[in-house]
């Protein structure tokens, strides 16, 4: 694996990461709102859930190319 192929895998497991903190932190502000808030705020950490569930695949999907290609 080359030293740019090594950088590209870290910055993509770093990036993992934050991603995951960011949907358990969506997660736990939906569970808060499902006793206080309102349908509307509730519907956007749905709809943010989903979109860092899919931002995690994506870079899970290309932490595997990485990997396969190194």
């Amino acid at each position: 694996m080359g030293l740019l192929t090594k950088k590209i895998l870290e910055y993509q497991q770093k990036k993992l990461v934050q991603a995951e903190n960011s949907l358990k932190s969506h997660i736990c502000k939906k569970e808060q709102l499902k006793e206080t808030g309102s349908d509307k705020e509730i519907a956007n950490q749905d709809k943010m859930i989903k979109i860092w569930s899919n931002n995690i695949e994506k870079i899970k999907r290309e932490i595997n190319k990485l990997q396969i290609k190194g």
